[in-house]
């Protein structure tokens, strides 16, 4: 063999070894960091229902708050990022409901899991299998359980079992502090909080007291950089004045029925003691009787299981058991308050998660009756003004078919803060489709609704979310 040749043989081999040494470099790191990144025994080998390995590392269990008088166990379940977990964000779901678990989104939205298919009537239980669009793709996912005494969640008092905002987010900010004491590791990560719906009152007043504390000198500091909500509850007023103005927008009410609200209730529709204006809002409680609150193009009972027709205000977070209340079945009619239990209130279910038996933390229940929850914090624009107005990341988007939180009602709100419009209303477009539509605010406020969506818009357009979300969290200003 020629010298030129050797020479270049060689040199082929060291390119090589570089390379090689720098991939056990970066997998070394990621075994170390990975290696550190949950108290003994807390990975998870195993999930319920699903068969096969998992996409990533995952742990569980539990973290205590409170006091020595008054304990609550808060149960966490964590996903490690599939991507880079060493680099990419740590987003922490928290579940609207007021009081519901998270394992709700983690197999019917963005987690690594969904259900397949209805298969609570099935004698094996139901199955789960791999979600391809889960945020796990992108960052790592914390669920918790909150307020005490959803899903696996306890407390020592049965009296903790009454709670309300103020409390929950309290909690919640001592559960992180604990949480991170624990997964340090991940401190100097990127992190974001997300969540939908009634999480809207909670997410603003959670960030906001994480960064009270980062201020505080020797405390712990949290690498918080923002937070998403979707359909978010913000203002009683405005939730509820809502309604009215999106039914005519979408053609659920009458061009007379309208006029005749505009002239009789003089913008509020909600709380309004003028006769002639409860007489009309009677008449438009008829109109869009039967109407799924969550879809409006959706049948009311997606299953044929039946369900109530009831109106009910979005006025005080009990709207999930005030309807669920004349039907055995809940809101949306379907089987996935069963599917779930049958899942999670097993003992098998709770071993392979780290649960608690049921004699100490009780029944599993997705939005449990025991909890008994109090809005206490009506209106959260003051605390939205005073994140924005120091720079983080806010990402708000809506499904525009949702007519109990509807997306007008959110673009009002954000027109309270009186920031401009960096970028008017445009379509954004997922493989060159129009996937809704977006406007960008000063102060790193981005808004989208998702076409066809409803009020919990990756419930139904998965896809469209999950690009949507991963092009907010990597960094973009726009879609």
């Amino acid at each position: 063999m020629s010298r030129p040749r050797i020479l270049a043989s060689v040199e082929a081999g060291v390119r090589l070894l570089r390379v090689a040494a720098a991939a056990a470099a970066v997998l070394l790191c990621l075994s170390v960091h990975l290696g550190r990144a949950a108290p003994l025994g807390a990975e998870v080998a195993e999930f319920p229902g699903f068969e096969g390995n998992l996409p990533s590392k995952h742990y569980a269990g539990y973290i205590t708050v409170g006091h020595e008088q008054q304990k609550r166990h808060l149960y966490y379940y964590l996903a490690i990022s599939e991507r880079n977990p060493s680099l990419d964000p740590v987003v922490i779901w928290i579940n609207g409901g007021p009081a519901c678990s998270g394992f709700s989104a983690f197999l019917h939205s963005i987690g690594p899991f969904k259900m397949e298919g209805s298969q609570v009537h099935i004698n094996d239980g139901p199955r789960v299998t791999l979600n391809p669009y889960s945020w796990t793709k992108m960052a790592s996912l914390i669920l918790v359980d909150s307020p005490a005494g959803v899903g696996y969640s306890y407390a020592d008092t049965e009296d903790d079992y009454t709670t309300n905002d103020t409390s929950r987010v309290v909690d919640l900010y001592d559960f992180l502090s604990k949480w991170f004491a624990e997964y340090s590791e991940f401190l100097s990560n990127p992190f974001y909080i997300a969540g939908c719906s009634y999480s809207g009152v909670i997410v603003p007043v959670l960030a906001q007291e994480i960064l009270k504390r980062n201020e505080e000198s020797g405390g712990m500091k949290i690498n918080f950089k923002g937070y998403s909500l979707c359909n978010p509850a913000i203002d009683v007023d405005i939730e509820n004045n809502a309604h009215v103005p999106y039914a005519f927008r979408m053609g659920l009410i009458s061009d007379e029925l309208f006029q005749s609200l505009v002239a009789t209730c003089n913008g509020k529709y909600w709380n309004n003691s003028n006769p002639s204006c409860q007489g009309n809002m009677e008449q438009f409680y008829m109109q869009i009787k039967g109407i799924n609150m969550e879809h409006i193009l959706c049948p009311p009972c997606r299953y044929k299981m039946g369900i109530t027709n009831e109106f009910v205000e979005y006025d005080s977070g009990q709207m999930f058991e005030r309807l669920s209340k004349t039907s055995k079945h809940g809101l949306e009619c379907h089987d996935q308050e069963l599917a779930l239990e049958k899942l999670f209130d097993t003992d098998l279910g709770r071993e392979k998660l780290h649960a608690k038996k049921v004699e100490v933390s009780g029944s599993w229940k997705r939005c449990p009756k025991r909890v008994l929850y109090t809005r206490d914090i009506l209106t959260l624009i003051e605390y939205h003004l005073n994140i924005t107005s120091k720079g983080y990341r806010v990402f708000v988007y809506s499904g525009d078919h949702s007519l109990l939180v509807p997306f007008t009602a959110t673009m009002e709100w954000l027109k309270k803060l009186n920031y401009n419009e960096i970028e008017k209303w445009h379509p954004w477009f997922v493989e060159n489709q129009i996937a809704g539509y977006s406007i960008r605010y000063e102060n790193n406020i981005l808004f989208a609704t998702i076409k066809g969506a409803g009020h919990v818009p990756s419930d139904y357009l998965p896809l469209e979310v999950f690009v949507a979300y991963q092009r907010w969290i990597d960094g973009a200003a726009s879609l």
